[in-house]
């Protein structure tokens, strides 16, 4: 039952918590609460932006779909590989699965955000993801975001993250980052559905890759 009848900006923050994240793992954890509290700064965004949370290492659902006022961010802690494509693809079915929810609600939304955040190579067949994702995005039904640091695989970003180019985050500017997302969801939480995405420049934090 959706009590706040507000249209929701749903986005799934895709977090890399493999082994290898875990000398920046306290970071990301800081990044998710500065996220909240400047998202909960204002009131239509903190009503209409949803948050759901991914880990991969392995792939599980850390918290599902909830509006940023009602919020608690996760701990996270780093263990295991990096499964990309199983990850992506669970990513989009808790998206199919809350838009189900929106439209029996009738509660209008926009177009559902998937930030992408990891550290390095996936280590499964990543590619099999590539056609739902491209395809979802192809209809206008995705805003797919990807972001790695140096030693991500910025060519396999691309492919995913296609036609937007991915972002190459630079001395784990992980809080920056976050804020940086909360800025851009505000304006996006008072535009029209389906109205033209205009984000800033990320120069603070990162890089975009071409």
């Amino acid at each position: 039952m959706f009590l706040n009848t507000e249209r929701r900006c749903p986005v799934v923050l895709l977090l890399d918590t493999s082994s290898s994240m875990s000398p920046f793992i306290n970071v990301v954890n800081q990044g998710l609460r500065d996220l909240r509290d400047d998202l909960k700064s204002d009131l239509l965004a903190s009503q209409r932006v949803e948050l759901a949370v991914v880990t991969f290492g392995p792939v599980q659902l850390v918290q599902d779909f909830v509006t940023v006022d009602q919020w608690v961010p996760p701990k996270l802690l780093a263990s295991g590989n990096t499964p990309l494509g199983e990850a992506l693809l669970f990513s989009l079915r808790q998206i199919h699965l809350r838009k189900a929810a929106y439209r029996e609600a009738g509660i209008p939304y926009y177009r559902p955000w998937i930030w992408l955040v990891t550290d390095g190579d996936p280590t499964d067949v990543w590619h099999k993801a590539l056609p739902d994702i491209q395809a979802e995005v192809a209809r206008g039904g995705l805003e797919m975001f990807t972001i790695g640091t140096d030693n991500a695989n910025f060519s396999i970003l691309g492919e995913i993250s296609s036609p937007r180019s991915p972002i190459r985050l630079r001395h784990a500017h992980y809080r920056e980052m976050f804020v940086w997302l909360s800025q851009s969801l505000k304006p996006v939480s008072r535009n029209e559905p389906g109205s033209t995405l205009r984000l800033p420049v990320p120069t603070e934090w990162g890089e975009i890759v071409t």
